[in-house]
This record gives structure tokens, sequence and C-alpha cells, in this order.
């Protein structure tokens, strides 16, 4: 199993997990931009995400998720209330 934390802290957190199997996100809390960058310094791509788990709707753990989720058609998973609230944001 790969383990990379991409981004950590305030500004944001982002985590990249993966077997030869399955690849996940954890949070994607900063930009799509910099998740695809982050992604190509262990030599992944964010073709290569099966979904992105999200831990709780703080903007530095959700900053990039609606572009990267649209962008590659990635599925976003995190309980009813999180994904509620991502829902309900304004941004």
């Amino acid at each position: 199993m790969d383990f990379c934390s991409i981004a950590s802290g305030s500004s944001g957190n982002c985590t990249y997990t993966g077997t030869d199997h399955t690849a996940l996100l954890v949070d994607a809390g900063v930009s799509a931009r910099q998740i695809e960058k982050g992604l190509k310094s262990i030599d992944r791509a964010a073709t290569d995400i099966d979904g992105i788990l999200v831990t709780h709707e703080h903007s530095d753990h959700i900053k990039g998720l609606g572009v990267l989720s649209r962008r590659y058609g990635i599925p976003i998973y995190g309980t009813k209330g999180t994904l509620n609230a991502i829902a309900n944001c304004s941004s």
C-alpha cells in the first residue's frame, strides 16, 4: 500500500492512498492543479483515482473537490451530513 501526503496544514489537506487495485484521495483541500502536481510527483495521475473520501466540509478539506471530481468523473464519499453540507456550500 502506498500512502503519501500531498498537502497538510491549515492551507489545505490531501492524502493519496493506493494499492495495485484501488487509489483514493482523502480530502481535496488544495486546488485541483496542486493535487495533479502532487500526484505527478509520485508517478500517479488524477485518472488513476477511484474515489475521494471527504472527512468534513471545511474549505481546507474541499477546496479542489468539485473541480477534480467533475474534471475526472471521480466519485465523492463521505457521511450524509458532510455531503449535504458540501452540496449546500456557496463556493
